[in-house]
């Protein structure tokens, strides 16, 4: 028995070790997740998708190419080495020759200018790409943040409405209140609910979306997005429009003709031709004597039928469309700024306004409704509009600050107004 009962107690502490050694493991699992997640700001969200490596690689790789051609244009055409030999019964002529082709227009250094031109136009063309993706980054930041506070504000309201039913069910059983106002109330909570279930469906697929942008789709590092969905003061119109030459948009399109206009000088010169040297030795065999001696040649093409007056036209043509274009978007360009500015300021006032003048008030209609309603006064049905418009008052003002904050995000986007 003995024996029994200490075998016994030996696989229940086993048991007991056991159990706390998996315990011991799961929170050594669980601890560092819950020590890591923590809220994602919109700083940090930037970030995140602005180094993230596909990004950064794609980048670099459209420089790369643009300093290939800087390369191409420094480089030296290759010199042709020619060998000939030619045979006339016992004498044997063998030749060698070094051509080399120089070019004395100066398209060389024009074609240099342009190259180191076009890695400043795939730089700004890089800028461009760094505010477009850091407003698609916040588009979906806030999208993602006005859902989840929708998400959490059905959830305050179920949660409400659980508490007044509660309520009710203890009225209904005292015989204060009849079993219909308890089922209306019962039957509102149920849409509630069923909303609510739908905005985490929302949230949900706002937050993937967001967490796919900027590179962390299998993490677990955040657990809800932290921000403001209303916009900050919005900066003076003059400010906005007197730094319209320095945004990324105009920027690269003025590159871009200052690009062409140095294409266009070096094809004005193509008709200069190249000229070739050449330098050779020169070997004669024949029976009892062996002569050699060195060459020396000079060719040049002759610009008589074809110089290049198609090419040149084209130049020039290309030079003056993209300035035409560089001077059409800067109008369009502050057309948009003062539209989007306007737009942005309107939509701001309106949105705080609204929270103002609605929201607060929606919630004192709630109290005086209530009060009424335990007095008798007024019915479920006046009492349960009450909760219906302090609750669209809430997500109205909600709708119209990420309406706000959209506008504001177009408005930065184009005057590269965010830079982390």
């Amino acid at each position: 028995m003995d024996f029994l009962y200490l075998c016994t107690r030996a696989v229940q502490e086993h048991r007991k070790v056991t159990n706390r050694l998996r315990l011991a493991g799961l929170v050594a699992f669980v601890i560092p997740v819950l020590v890591i997640a923590e809220p994602l700001s919109e700083t940090g969200s930037l970030q995140l998708g602005l180094e993230h490596p596909d990004f950064i690689r794609l980048l670099e790789s459209q420089v790369e190419g643009a300093r290939g051609e800087l390369i191409k244009s420094q480089s030296w055409a290759n010199p042709e080495l020619e060998l000939s030999r030619e045979e006339a019964g016992d004498e044997t002529e063998t030749g060698v020759w070094l051509h080399q082709p120089i070019d004395f227009s100066g398209r060389r250094r024009l074609d240099q200018d342009t190259s180191e031109m076009k890695i400043r136009v795939a730089e700004a063309g890089n800028e461009l790409q760094r505010v477009e993706r850091i407003a698609d980054i916040r588009r979906s930041f806030y999208q993602a943040l006005f859902h989840q506070q929708k998400q959490q504000l059905f959830a305050q309201w179920v949660d409400r409405f659980s508490s007044v039913e509660a309520d009710m069910r203890k009225r209904e059983a005292a015989g204060d209140v009849s079993g219909y106002d308890r089922l209306r109330i019962s039957r509102e909570q149920a849409s509630v609910l069923a909303r609510r279930r739908g905005s985490q469906a929302e949230f949900e697929a706002a937050w993937q979306q967001l967490l796919g942008k900027i590179g962390q789709e299998n993490s677990h590092n955040f657990n809800r997005i932290d921000g403001h969905l209303l916009p900050g003061e919005l900066p003076a119109l003059s400010k906005v429009l007197g730094g319209a030459d320095q945004y990324p948009v105009l920027v690269q399109r003025s590159q871009q003709a200052e690009a062409a206009r140095l294409n266009a000088r070096s094809v004005a010169r193509s008709h200069i031709p190249e000229l070739t040297f050449g330098v050779g030795h020169k070997a004669i065999d024949r029976p009892g004597a062996d002569e050699s001696g060195l060459m020396l040649s000079a060719s040049v093409a002759l610009p008589l039928f074809d110089r290049k007056q198609g090419e040149q036209q084209q130049a020039r043509a290309k030079a003056i469309q993209a300035e035409s274009e560089y001077q059409l978007a800067s109008q369009q360009l502050r057309a948009e700024i003062r539209s989007l500015w306007t737009k942005a300021d309107q939509t701001s006032t309106n949105a705080r306004l609204f929270s103002e003048q609605n929201v607060a008030p929606s919630f004192e209609l709630v109290r005086i409704a209530e009060a009424s309603y335990d007095a008798n006064e007024i019915g479920v049905l006046e009492l349960i509009d009450a909760y219906r418009s302090a609750l669209d008052a809430e997500i109205s003002a909600l709708t119209l600050a990420i309406d706000a904050r959209l506008v504001r995000i177009d408005l930065d986007a184009m005057t590269d107004g965010i830079r982390p």
